[in-house]
C-alpha cells in the first residue's frame, strides 16, 4: 500500500511538473526519460533487489535509449490528445458559463462568415473553380482588336480564322464558333432551338466525347458537306425520350430551312457559357466570304510549355503578316489572346463586381473578427485571476495559448456553423436577385462541398484572427506581474488599452471604406437611372419573331409584303397606339465596334483607319412606336420600299461627328457590311439621340434603315398600347399566328422590363454592397460602444475621484466623448487612405461620378463621426450619473 501510495504521489508530481513548468521539447523528452527509468528502478528495488541491480535490469528491460525515447513519444502523444480533450471541455464549460458573450460572439462572427460564404458560392465558379475541360489551364480566347477604333476585342473574321488555323505555332489546336438557331420539325407550336455553329476541332479541344454516336469531321466544315448536328442530352431525353434510334432523324436550321440530320449525343455534364444551347453543327467556313464581317469566336489550346505571353507574342507577328499581305481587310487589327475563363468573367464587369462584393464581405469579416477580438481581450482581463493562479503553480505560456485558442477555435466553428446555414438560407434569395452572369458551369453557382470547406476554413482562419492576439497578450504575463494587476482589480494595462483602441479605429476605418463605396455605387445608380433614354420605354410591349423562311419568302418583295400587312393588322387592334419591328431592341448592353461607311464625295479612308456606325434595321413606325422625337427631316413611310430609292435616318450624334456645320439632309451614305453591298442610302431625316447600347453607354453614330427595304427573317415586334401592354400580348400573337402559324414567337415582355433588367448588374451590386455596409456599420458602433463602455467601467473609481474633487457631469461627458471621438477620427484618416486606394477598382463601375468624389468622401466622413459619437453617448451618460461615494468604494 505504502509502495502504491508512493508511486502514485511521484506520477503526479512528475505530471504536475511536465504540465505546468516552461521547457523546451528536448528536455521534455530527457524529463520523460528519467521519469520512466527512474520509475522502473523504483520498482525492482520494492521488489527486493539493490539499486545497482534495478538499474542493470532497467537498462535490459527498456532495450537501449531508443526504445525507451520511443516509448516517452508514444505516451506524449496519448497525454496530448488527452490534454487537448481537456482543453475542449473546459472551454466548452467556459462558453456555456457566458451564454450572453457567446451569443453575441458567435452572432457577429455568422453575420461575417454568412456574407463571404453566400458571396463566395457566386464568385467561386465564375472567377476561380477550373474550366470543366480537358488541361483547362491550356485554354485560351483569340480575338481580334483595334487600337486606332479603342476596340479591345472583337470577333474575328472567317479569313483571319482559316490564317489562324494554318499558321499559328503557339497552339495545338484552335477552334470557332458562332450562334445558330435550328427547330424542331412537324407541325403544331414551332418550338425554336438555342444552337451554335462550331468547328471539328471543338470538341476534341475539351475533351468530350458523345455517349450515343460520333462527331464530325474537318472535311464537313466546308461548305457543300453533309449537314449533320449532334445534340445536348437534354434535348435527347425531352424532346426524343431518350430513343437509342435518334442517330439519323433531323433538326431545321431557321432562316433557310435546311435539314441536320443528328448524328450524335453529347454527355449529360456537358455544357458551354450557356445552359440552353441544344444543337451543335459544322461552322461551314467559307474563305469567299467578306473580310470586313467579325463573326467568330476564336479559342485555342496553347501547345505543352508554351506560355501565354509567348502566344502573345507569336500572335503579334502574325497579325503584323497579315496586316501585310491583306492590306485592306488586316490593316489596324491587332489580336489579343487570353484565358478563357477571364475572357467570360470580363464581360459586363462581371469580375469587377464580384471583386468588388469579396472586398466588401472580407472588410465585414475583418470587422466582425476585430469585434469579437474586443470581446475576447475584455473578458481575458477579467480572467486574470484564473491566469494568475496558473501561472503561479508553474502553467507554461504555451499550455496557456493552447487553453485560450481552443476557446477561440470553438467560437469560430460556431460561429462558421451559423454563417453556413445563414448563407445556405438567404442563397435562394441571393441567386434571384443575381443578374445573369456569363460562366461554363451555370448549374455550378450553388452550396456544394468547395463551399462548405470556404466556410470551414473562414472559420478557422478567424478563429486565429480574433483569438491569438488576446492569447498573446494574457499568456504573456509572468506571475509577479498578474499579481500586481490582482492588487489593482485586475482593470488592465496601458498596453490591452493600445490594442482595444487599435481594433476600433480598425474597425471604423474599414466601415468607412464601405459606406463610401456604398455611397459611390448608389449615386451611380441614380444618374443611371436618371440618364435620359431619348425613347419613352412605357406602355411598350415587345415580343422576338423568327423566322421568314426562304422557301416561302424568297425575295424582299415577299418580305416586304408581310412586314407591311403585319404592321396594318396590329396598328388595327383596340388599344394599339403604334406598332414596329426592330433588329435589336435598345438598351441591349452591346459594346461592339460597329460597321464601317461611306459617305459619298468624301475620299475613302485609308484601311485601318475605317469610320464606323451602328446600323438599325427597323419599320416605318418605329420613332413614333418609341417616341423618338424627329429633329429635322422626316421618318420612314409605307412607301419606302424595295421599288423606290433606298433612304435612312440618322441619329444626332452622327451629325455632329460626321456633318458638323452641314445640312445632313440629302447626304448620302454606304453601309458597308449591309448587303445588298455597293448600296448608296439617302438621308432624309435625323432623329434624336437615345441610349440604344444601354443606359451609361456612349450614343454611337446610327444609321436608321427600313425593314420594307432590307429585312432579315426575324424582328423584335414593338407595340405601343394605351393600357397595360402585356394585356395586348394575345393579341398580338393572334395577328402573327394568323399570318404565318410556324413563326416561333419568342419571349414577351415590356420594354419598361427590359429597361430594369437592363440595370440588374449595377441594381445587385449596391444592394449587396448597401447591405454589408450596414451591417459593418451596425458592427463597428457596437465595438465603439463596447470600448467606450468598457473604458467608464473600468475607471469608475477615477471618475468618482474627479467627481469628488469638483468635476462637473458635462466634464465627464467631455473625457469619455472627447475620447470617442479621437478614435473615430483616426479611424476616418485612415479609412479615407483604404478608400482612396480601394475605389480604384470600382471605376468601371461608375457613371456620372468620380471614384475620388470629395463631396462623397465628405459626407460619409460627417454622418460616420456623429453616429459615432452618438453610440458614445450611452457610456458618457453613464459616467455623468456615477455617484462619488459608491464609486470610490467601487473596486
Amino acid at each position: 500500500m505504502t509502495g502504491g501510495y508512493k508511486q502514485m504521489l511521484s506520477d503526479l508530481l512528475y505530471r504536475l511538473r511536465a504540465l505546468f513548468q516552461r521547457k523546451t521539447v528536448d528536455a521534455e523528452l530527457d524529463d520523460e526519460l528519467d521519469f520512466h527509468f527512474e520509475r522502473q528502478v523504483e520498482k525492482y528495488v520494492q521488489a527486493g533487489l539493490t539499486r545497482e541491480e534495478a538499474k542493470r535490469r532497467t537498462r535490459l528491460k527498456f532495450g537501449g535509449p531508443t526504445q525507451v525515447a520511443d516509448e516517452c513519444r508514444e505516451a506524449r502523444g496519448v497525454r496530448f490528445i488527452e490534454t487537448s480533450w481537456q482543453d475542449l471541455r473546459y472551454g466548452l464549460r467556459m462558453l456555456r458559463k457566458s451564454p450572453g458573450f457567446t451569443l453575441v460572439a458567435v452572432l457577429t462572427l455568422a453575420l461575417g462568415i454568412g456574407a463571404n460564404t453566400a458571396i463566395f458560392s457566386v464568385v467561386n465558379p465564375i472567377l476561380f473553380r477550373p474550366l470543366p475541360f480537358r488541361d483547362p489551364a491550356r485554354l485560351v480566347t483569340v480575338l481580334e482588336n483595334k487600337a486606332s477604333q479603342h476596340l479591345e476585342w472583337l470577333f474575328a473574321t472567317q479569313i483571319s480564322y482559316v490564317e489562324w488555323q494554318r499558321r499559328a505555332t503557339a497552339f495545338e489546336s484552335i477552334a470557332a464558333y458562332h450562334g445558330c438557331g435550328y427547330r424542331m420539325p412537324g407541325e403544331g407550336e414551332p418550338h425554336l432551338l438555342q444552337g451554335t455553329c462550331v468547328s471539328s476541332t471543338f470538341f476534341p479541344m475539351l475533351g468530350v466525347q458523345p455517349v450515343l454516336g460520333h462527331l464530325w469531321s474537318a472535311e464537313q466544315d466546308m461548305p457543300g458537306r453533309d449537314h449533320v448536328a449532334v445534340v445536348s442530352y437534354a434535348l435527347w431525353q425531352q424532346q426524343f425520350g431518350g430513343d437509342q434510334n435518334v442517330i439519323g432523324k433531323s433538326i431545321v436550321r431557321t432562316g433557310d430551312s435546311e435539314n441536320f440530320i443528328i448524328i450524335g449525343v453529347l454527355p449529360p455534364d456537358f455544357q458551354f457559357v450557356e445552359d440552353d444551347i441544344s444543337v451543335w453543327t459544322p461552322p461551314n467556313i467559307n474563305t469567299a466570304a467578306p473580310a470586313r464581317f467579325h463573326d467568330l469566336f476564336v479559342f485555342a489550346r496553347l501547345k505543352p510549355g508554351i506560355t501565354l505571353a509567348q502566344a502573345q507574342s507569336s500572335m503579334d507577328g502574325l497579325a503584323r503578316q497579315m496586316e501585310s499581305e491583306f492590306p485592306k481587310s488586316n490593316t489596324g487589327w491587332g489580336v489579343t489572346v487570353q484565358p478563357m475563363q477571364k475572357y467570360y468573367s470580363n464581360l459586363s464587369n462581371t469580375r469587377t463586381t464580384l471583386l468588388v462584393l469579396l472586398g466588401a464581405v472580407g472588410a465585414l469579416l475583418l470587422i466582425a473578427s476585430a469585434n469579437v477580438a474586443n470581446l475576447l481581450l475584455a473578458r481575458a482581463t477579467a480572467r486574470r485571476p484564473e491566469i494568475t493562479v496558473r501561472v503561479a503553480l508553474g502553467a507554461s505560456r504555451w499550455r496557456l495559448l493552447r487553453q485560450l485558442l481552443t476557446e477561440s477555435l470553438l467560437l469560430g466553428l460556431l460561429g462558421g456553423a451559423a454563417g453556413f446555414l445563414l448563407a445556405w438560407a438567404a442563397f435562394g434569395s441571393l441567386i434571384a436577385m443575381a443578374p445573369r452572369m456569363a460562366t461554363f458551369q451555370p448549374h455550378a453557382i450553388r452550396i456544394d462541398y468547395q463551399v462548405l470547406l470556404f466556410s470551414l476554413a473562414a472559420s478557422l482562419g478567424v478563429s486565429i484572427l480574433f483569438g491569438l492576439a488576446p492569447a498573446l497578450r494574457v499568456s504573456r504575463k509572468d506571475s509577479s506581474d498578474l499579481l500586481r494587476q490582482a492588487g489593482r482589480g485586475f482593470r488592465g494595462g496601458v498596453r490591452d488599452r493600445i490594442a482595444r483602441n487599435v481594433l476600433v479605429v480598425s474597425e471604423v476605418g474599414l466601415a468607412l471604406c464601405l459606406m463610401i463605396g456604398s455611397a459611390l455605387l448608389v449615386e451611380s445608380l441614380r444618374n443611371l437611372q436618371k440618364d435620359p433614354l431619348g425613347f419613352a420605354p412605357d406602355h411598350v410591349l415587345t415580343m422576338s419573331m423568327c423566322c421568314l423562311d426562304p422557301a416561302h419568302f424568297p425575295a424582299q418583295p415577299q418580305i416586304t409584303a408581310f412586314y407591311r400587312q403585319l404592321y396594318d393588322r396590329l396598328e388595327s387592334l383596340p388599344g394599339v397606339e403604334a406598332a414596329s419591328t426592330t433588329t435589336s431592341l435598345p438598351l441591349r448592353g452591346f459594346d461592339g465596334g460597329g460597321s464601317p461607311f461611306l459617305i459619298q464625295g468624301r475620299p475613302i479612308p485609308a484601311a485601318g483607319s475605317e469610320i464606323l456606325s451602328d446600323s438599325r434595321l427597323v419599320g416605318p413606325s418605329y420613332f413614333s412606336t418609341m417616341k423618338i422625337p424627329l429633329l429635322r427631316g422626316r421618318t420612314f413611310t409605307a412607301q419606302d420600299d424595295e421599288a423606290h430609292a433606298p433612304v435612312a435616318l440618322i441619329n444626332q450624334a452622327m451629325v455632329e461627328r460626321f456633318f458638323p456645320g452641314e445640312n445632313p439632309l440629302g447626304q448620302q451614305v454606304q453601309q458597308m457590311n449591309t448587303p445588298p453591298f455597293g448600296r448608296w442610302l439617302t438621308v432624309v431625316g435625323v432623329a434624336a439621340n437615345s441610349r440604344d447600347r444601354g443606359l451609361g453607354k456612349e450614343t454611337r453614330p446610327t444609321i436608321y434603315i427600313t425593314e420594307l427595304q432590307n429585312s432579315f427573317g426575324g424582328a423584335v415586334i414593338l407595340v405601343r398600347t394605351k393600357s397595360d401592354p402585356l394585356q395586348m400580348a394575345e393579341s398580338v400573337r393572334g395577328v402573327v399566328r394568323s399570318m404565318k402559324s410556324d413563326l416561333f414567337l419568342g419571349r414577351v415582355s415590356t420594354l419598361e422590363e427590359r429597361l430594369s433588367e437592363s440595370l440588374s448588374p449595377q441594381r445587385f451590386s449596391v444592394t449587396l454592397v448597401s447591405l454589408f455596409t450596414v451591417l459593418a456599420l451596425g458592427l463597428a458602433l457596437v465595438g465603439v460602444y463596447g470600448v467606450m463602455a468598457y473604458m467608464v467601467a473600468q475607471r469608475t473609481h477615477e471618475i468618482g475621484i474627479r467627481m469628488a474633487l469638483g468635476a462637473q457631469p458635462r466634464d465627464m461627458l467631455k473625457l469619455v466623448v472627447g475620447q470617442g471621438l479621437r478614435l473615430a477620427l483616426a479611424g476616418v484618416a485612415i479609412g479615407l487612405v483604404g478608400a482612396l486606394a480601394a475605389t480604384r477598382l470600382m471605376t468601371s463601375l461608375l457613371f456620372g461620378i468620380s471614384a475620388h468624389d470629395p463631396r462623397t468622401a465628405i459626407c460619409v466622413c460627417a454622418v460616420l463621426t456623429t453616429v459615432t459619437l452618438l453610440a458614445c453617448y450611452i457610456p458618457a451618460r453613464r459616467a455623468m450619473r456615477v455617484d462619488p461615494m459608491v464609486a470610490l468604494r467601487y473596486e
